[in-house]
C-alpha cells in the first residue's frame, strides 16, 4: 500500500486574530473536523502552524514559515504521496477525500485536486470545476518538492507549478465544500455537518424527529431502529443499540446505550447502560458507571463510579457513588450513599435482592448482604448480614395532646394583642 502523509496548513487568521483551524464546529474545532475527515489510508498527519495557533490533537506539529504558508511543507518526512489541505472545511459527502486519494493513487497522476461540483467537462473528459480555488490536493512527494521549489505561496500556485513541471492533473468531484474562515462560515459548516450526519442516519433507519435541533457526532454508532427526540446532544464516542429512545433533551458523551433502553431528559457520561433500561427524567450518570439490563434509574437520581446489577430500581431522588450494587435491589426515595468524609472516598457493597428503605443513609465503607432490608430513615454505619433488617434511628416518642396545648397557648397570646 502506498505511504500517504496529510499536511494541514495553518496560518489563517481573521481580522480579530482568531485562527480558522480553532473555530468551533460540531463537538470540536475546524481542525478536528478536517483531521477526522482524513481517510484510514493516511499514515501520518501534520499540522503546519505557528505559536499563535494551538497544536492539533492527533497531528504532529511543523513550524510555519513566515511569508509563505506552504514553504514549510518542504520539511515533511519523505513518503510516496502528500495530501495538502490549504484551509479547514466541511464536506457534504463523507467519502470525498477517499475519492480524491483513490483517484490520485490508482491513476498515477502527479497531482490531483478536490473540486466543489463541476460545470462540464473539458476536451479530455476531465471535470471542469465550478470554482478554480483549491482547498485540498494530492501530490506525489517528488512532484510536491518540485512545486515548492518554484516558490508557490498558495495551493493553487503549487498545483499549477506541478503541472508546469510535467505532472498530469487529476480531478475528484464532490457535492459541496464549505470553507471555514470566520465565525459565519464556521456556522454554515456546522449546519452542513449536522445535516450530513443526521440525514445519513435517517437513510440508515434511525428516526430523528427534528434534525435541525439534534446534534450528533460523526463517529457516533447508532443502530437502525433507534429513535432520537428533539434537543439531544450525542457527543463523540457514543454507541446506541437498536430500539433505544434517546431524549428529548438528553446528553450522551462516550456513552454506550443498550438495545431498547430509554434515556429521557438525562445526561450520561463515559458510562455503559444495559438493554431495556429506563434512565430519567432528569437523571445524571457520571463517568465510570455500569448499569445492567432491565434497570430503572429514575428522576433526580445521580450515579457516580458505580455498578448497578440487572433488574435494580433506583426510582427517584437518590445518590449512589463508589458503590457495587447487586441484582433486583430496590432503592426507596431519598437514599444517599455517603461515600466521602471530606478527605477520602469509600466503597459500598450491596448484595442481591436488597430493599433500601426511603431516606436511608449508607455510610461508607459498609456492606449489605443478600436480601438485607433497611428501615426507612435508617443511617447505616455497620455491615448488615444477609436476610437481616437494619433499623438505625431514634425510637419514636408520642406526647399526646402536646400540639393542641401549643396551639391553644399561641391563640391566647394572639388574642391579647
Amino acid at each position: 500500500m502506498d505511504k500517504i502523509t496529510a499536511a494541514l496548513v495553518g496560518g489563517l487568521f481573521d481580522e480579530g486574530g482568531f485562527s480558522a483551524y480553532a473555530r468551533p464546529v460540531l463537538f470540536g474545532t475546524a481542525g478536528d473536523t478536517v483531521r477526522d475527515e482524513l481517510p484510514d489510508a493516511v499514515d501520518a498527519c501534520y499540522f503546519v502552524h505557528n505559536e499563535r495557533e494551538p497544536a492539533l490533537a492527533g497531528a504532529q506539529s511543523i513550524a510555519l514559515t513566515e511569508g509563505n504558508r506552504f514553504a514549510a511543507l518542504g520539511n515533511l518526512p519523505e513518503s510516496e504521496h502528500v495530501l495538502v489541505v490549504a484551509a479547514p472545511f466541511v464536506l457534504a459527502e463523507d467519502d470525498a477525500l477517499t475519492h480524491l486519494i483513490e483517484t490520485h493513487v490508482t491513476t498515477g497522476y502527479g497531482v490531483s485536486v478536490l473540486v466543489d461540483k463541476q460545470q462540464g467537462f473539458d476536451a479530455e473528459g476531465q471535470p471542469i470545476p465550478r470554482d478554480t480555488h483549491c482547498l485540498a490536493a494530492m501530490f506525489t512527494y517528488e512532484m510536491l518538492q518540485k512545486a515548492l521549489a518554484a516558490g508557490g505561496d498558495t495551493l493553487d500556485a503549487l498545483v499549477e507549478a506541478a503541472v508546469a513541471a510535467g505532472a498530469q492533473k487529476g480531478v475528484a468531484v464532490t457535492n459541496e465544500i464549505v470553507e471555514i474562515c470566520d465565525g459565519g462560515s464556521a456556522y454554515i459548516a456546522f449546519r452542513a455537518m449536522v445535516n450530513r450526519v443526521n440525514f445519513t442516519l435517517i437513510e440508515n433507519g434511525v428516526q430523528i424527529f427534528d434534525p435541525a435541533n439534534t446534534y450528533i457526532a460523526p463517529d457516533a454508532e447508532i443502530e437502525a431502529g433507534v429513535t432520537i427526540l428533539p434537543g439531544c446532544h450525542i457527543r463523540p464516542g457514543c454507541k446506541v443499540g437498536a430500539g433505544a429512545v434517546i431524549g428529548p433533551n438528553s446528553i450522551l458523551e462516550k456513552a454506550e446505550i443498550g438495545a431498547g433502553t430509554t434515556v429521557n431528559n438525562s445526561q450520561v457520561y463515559e458510562s455503559k447502560i444495559g438493554a431495556h433500561t429506563t434512565v430519567g427524567p432528569f437523571a445524571y450518570v457520571r463517568p465510570q458507571c455500569v448499569v445492567g439490563d432491565g434497570c430503572r434509574i429514575g428522576d433526580f437520581v445521580e450515579l457516580k463510579k458505580s455498578t448497578i446489577g440487572n433488574g435494580t430500581k433506583v426510582s427517584h431522588l437518590t445518590y449512589i457513588g463508589d458503590a457495587t450494587v447487586g441484582e433486583r435491589v430496590n432503592f426507596g426515595c431519598g437514599t444517599v450513599v455517603v461515600n466521602y468524609d471530606g478527605y477520602h472516598k469509600y466503597q459500598t457493597v450491596i448484595g442481591d435482592d436488597c430493599f433500601i428503605g426511603c431516606n436511608t443513609n449508607l455510610v461508607s465503607p459498609v456492606t449489605l448482604g443478600d436480601r438485607a432490608f433497611t428501615a426507612a430513615g435508617a443511617t447505616v454505619t455497620k455491615d448488615v448480614p444477609a436476610g437481616a433488617l437494619a433499623v438505625a434511628r431514634a425510637r419514636q416518642t408520642t406526647l399526646e395532646g402536646w400540639n393542641d396545648r401549643r396551639r391553644a397557648a399561641h391563640e391566647k397570646e394572639q388574642n391579647k394583642k
